[in-house]
C-alpha cells in the first residue's frame, strides 16, 4: 500500500516537472485555491457540528432546569399537602366549645351560637363542621381580633361567611358569622 503511494507521487512529480512555468503556476494556484476551500468547508463543517452540540446541550441543561424546577414544587406541594393532612387529622375539637372558649378569652358574649351536623366534603375523606354565631355590639378592632385568633387555633378552622350591620352612631356592630372547621374522617 505504501509502495503504491510512493509510485503515484512519483508519477505526480513526474508530471508536474513537465509542464512549462506558467501551467506550473496555474497548477499551483488551483492546488492552493482547492486547499482552502477544503479546509474552509471542514473547519466550517466542524463549527456547525460544535454550534449544533453546543444549542444541544444548552436546550438539554434548560429542560433538566425545568425539571428541578418541578421536582422542587412537587416536593414543595407534597410538604403542604402533608402539613394539611396533619392539621387535619389533629383537628378532633368541638366547634361550638371551641368558639365560646375563645370568645370568654375575648371578653365576648355570644348570645346565639348554632352548631350544624358533619357535612362531608369533597370525595367524603374530609368532613367540615359549621357553627353560626351573632355577635352583638361589638367593635371592628375587637371582632377583628377575635376572629383571627378563631382561625389561629388547632387544626383547620376557618371563618367562611361573614355579615355586619353597623351603627355608627353607637359606634359598634353587629355581626353575624359562620365558623368552619375541617377534619379528616375517622377510620376507611
Amino acid at each position: 500500500m505504501i509502495e503504491r503511494l510512493r509510485l503515484l507521487w512519483a508519477d505526480l512529480q513526474a508530471w508536474y516537472l513537465r509542464l512549462n512555468p506558467r501551467e506550473r503556476v496555474m497548477v499551483s494556484t488551483a492546488g492552493g485555491v482547492t486547499v482552502v476551500v477544503v479546509v474552509f468547508v471542514v473547519l466550517f463543517l466542524l463549527s456547525s457540528s460544535a454550534d449544533s452540540t453546543r444549542r444541544r446541550t444548552e436546550t438539554k441543561l434548560q429542560r433538566l432546569a425545568e425539571a428541578e424546577q418541578l421536582a422542587a414544587g412537587y416536593a414543595e406541594a407534597e410538604r403542604a399537602r402533608k402539613q394539611a393532612e396533619a392539621a387535619l387529622t389533629s383537628s378532633d375539637l368541638s366547634l361550638p366549645t371551641y368558639v365560646d372558649e375563645r370568645g370568654k378569652k375575648a371578653g365576648l358574649d355570644i348570645p346565639s351560637l348554632t352548631p350544624h351536623g358533619d357535612i362531608p366534603v369533597g370525595d367524603g375523606r374530609i368532613v367540615q363542621t359549621n357553627v353560626d354565631l351573632t355577635l352583638t355590639d361589638i367593635s371592628l378592632p375587637r371582632l377583628v381580633d377575635f376572629l383571627g385568633s378563631l382561625e389561629q387555633g388547632p387544626g383547620v378552622v376557618r371563618v367562611t361567611n361573614l355579615r355586619i350591620e353597623p351603627r355608627p352612631k353607637d359606634g359598634v356592630l353587629t355581626a353575624w358569622t359562620t365558623v368552619t372547621a375541617y377534619r379528616l374522617k375517622a377510620g376507611p
